[in-house]
């Protein structure tokens, strides 16, 4: 039942590079034995990887499973391990970005071993049971990672440099010991836990908040009312978030502890020696401060019925024009023409798809400016729901008085949040739906003006009002501004379906209530 536990394979380097700063070096052998133990290390035929030591790109297959080999619990232990999670992370320092792209595990593929024998119409992540069925945790791991590169991303030979394979265990004892992670839950998260569900029991209300434990678990592996597609992005949102939070420095004073929480947690081809744990510090050390580039995957449909299953499908160009834009997009985030000239964002865009592509309405005023990129005026009806709750925050309450055409507006909340000091803050939320699968995007306020997710942001001036933006490279995800001791954001759904044009006309468009 427990899948989904995608951030272990990114904290390797994240976690254990860092230390490399502040340790003596002959603590990094000791440190790399327990980030790496001999005893979790993992075969590859040779070809499947090819190790990288000259400074270049690196690029890893992260493999989330339910193994759980450690169990006291026999039936566990002999229970077929499940990937749900196959992600592919790509750190490069020669076009300063690091790329994430997720293979949505409902992926329709053949699936073919070694003597020749084929699964016909299976998803992507039945690999790794068949493997594991056939030789093992490693043979269900070897044959995960050379499904893709046969049958998803042939191109992605000669590419890849190693794989790490986290189980649910880890998962909760590297959350358990960096303390957690603050994440901006989008909607309303509710249900699960009854027996014959596929899912765990989740109770989360919208707003930016700490997330620990299984909480974080079931809110990463949530499968219940959205698309494989949805989830990916979820995901993916909480690795950045979790990014923006780790701190090598101060995670120095407990780095042995984490290192040992880390070695527990994965399975990897990688090396017990300390050149690869620099080498990886080196990267991770660069990557924190640059931007997380979310690679879409390509598909022609998100929920194919196929003998009565449903599956993500799609085509060898597709999936070709994928690994491309991974291991070669040079996106750049593109911030509307209003933008100042002296913005410290860049200023233009290599590649728009999909619904963010741009419109020129630069022309145009008021309203018909704003039905050029589908926005309309926010509802008096949703206003007189943000008044109530006005009067539980101490502070200024704004709200955009422009919206998405499809949107309706489905929750206000008012409520408290405490910082990494404990110290307490008000905040309110208001909460828009975008469409029926699962994408929501997000007003918020609070008088927490620095927290973790706007760590790394970067800035633009757009009609005499400085921002901040957290973008994947490209798209702007949050766009948020303080005025008066309050900082006020918006947020983009998960599948980023706002244009960059139509997140800063709905954040211009916040006023004070009337």
């Amino acid at each position: 039942m427990w899948k989904r536990f995608i951030i272990g394979g990114f904290l390797i380097a994240a976690i254990s590079g860092g230390a490399t700063t502040v340790v003596a070096l002959n603590k990094v052998t000791d440190l790399a034995e327990e980030v790496f133990p001999k005893m979790n290390h993992i075969d590859t035929p040779k070809g499947l990887i090819t190790p990288e030591y000259g400074g270049g790109p690196q690029t890893f297959l992260i493999l989330g499973s339910d193994r759980r080999s450690g169990s006291h619990n026999a039936e566990e232990r002999e229970a077929t391990p499940r990937s749900d999670t196959i992600l592919l992370v790509r750190f490069d320092p020669e076009q300063k970005q690091t790329s994430v792209l997720s293979i949505p595990r409902d992926l329709l593929i053949n699936i073919r071993l070694p003597n020749g024998q084929v699964y016909a119409n299976e998803k992507v992540n039945a690999a790794y049971s068949i493997g594991s069925k056939l030789k093992g945790v490693d043979g269900g791991i070897v044959l995960a990672a050379e499904t893709i590169e046969r049958e998803v991303f042939p191109g992605l030979e000669h590419h890849l440099n190693g794989i790490v394979d986290v189980n649910f265990s880890g998962f909760i004892k590297v959350v358990d010991t960096l303390g957690c992670a603050y994440v901006q839950v989008d909607h309303r998260y509710i249900g699960g836990g009854a027996i014959g569900e596929d899912f765990s029991a989740i109770n989360l209300q919208p707003g930016y908040q700490k997330l620990c434990y299984e909480r974080a678990l079931s809110y990463v592996r949530y499968r219940h009312d959205d698309s494989d597609l949805v989830r990916v992005a979820r995901q993916q949102d909480f690795i950045r978030e979790l990014r923006q939070q780790i701190d090598p420095e101060s995670e120095a004073h407990q780095i042995d502890r984490v290192a040992k929480a880390v070695g527990h947690a994965i399975r990897t081809n990688l090396p017990d020696s300390p050149s690869e744990l620099i080498l990886l510090a080196k990267l991770i050390a660069f990557s924190q401060t640059k931007p997380l580039r979310q690679v879409k995957f390509e598909y022609t449909s998100q929920n194919a019925n196929i003998g009565g299953g449903s599956y993500v499908t799609s085509t060898p160009d597709l999936e070709r024009e994928t690994l491309d834009r991974f291991l070669n997009g040079d996106e750049q985030l593109h911030v509307p023409s209003e933008a100042s000239e002296h913005s410290s964002s860049s200023s233009s865009s290599h590649s728009q798809h999909g619904k963010h592509s741009h419109h020129s309405s630069h022309h145009l005023t008021g309203a018909a400016a704003a039905r050029a990129i589908d926005l309309y005026p926010s509802t008096s009806t949703g206003e007189s729901e943000v008044v109530k709750a006005a009067t539980e925050v101490p502070f200024r309450v704004l709200y955009p008085t422009l919206q998405t055409g499809v949107a309706e507006q489905e929750t206000v909340r008012p409520y408290d949040l405490r910082d990494e000091s404990k110290r307490l803050h008000h905040a309110y939320v208001i909460v828009w739906r975008e469409n029926m699968v699962g994408q929501y995007y997000d007003f918020e306020a609070t008088d927490w003006t620095n927290p973790p997710l706007f760590a790394h942001a970067r800035s633009a001036t757009i009609g005499g009002r400085t921002y901040q933006f957290v973008d994947d490279g490209s798209h702007i995800h949050v766009i948020g501004w303080r005025s008066h001791g309050v900082l006020y954001y918006l947020t983009n759904t998960l599948l980023e379906e706002l244009s960059n044009a139509q997140m800063v006309a709905i954040a211009k468009s916040a006023q004070p209530l009337k």
